[in-house]
């Protein structure tokens, strides 16, 4: 059985929508994980499951990769990645690939 929170208290959710920094983290994760449904499409599923989201700053996305190897084949693709995220018309101009062992 699920005990209701106390009176006065907020969900987890609506905190980090309230508060300006936390929700700016949130909305980044968002749009994050956004582009990498976008790059899983031109990845493929062996691929994909050596890359992880990475950040989004300055309009550029950041796709992790889990080795060098995969970091190599999804450069490759990274004409293609770019196309599928700047299609998705959130502000992401560009995506770069860095090596970032899990």
């Amino acid at each position: 059985m699920r005990s209701q929170a106390p009176t006065g208290t907020v969900t987890l959710a609506d905190a980090l929508r309230e508060n300006p920094t936390l929700g700016s983290l949130l909305g980044r994760w968002r749009l994050s994980q956004e582009c990498m449904q976008a790059a899983r499409c031109v990845l493929g599923p062996d691929l994909s499951a050596s890359m992880r989201p990475g950040p989004v700053e300055d309009s550029e996305w950041t796709l992790l990769a889990a080795s060098g190897s995969a970091a190599a084949k999804s450069r490759q693709l990274l004409p293609r990645i770019d196309q599928a995220v700047q299609a998705l018309g959130v502000g992401v101009n560009s995506v770069r690939i860095r090596v970032s062992p899990p």
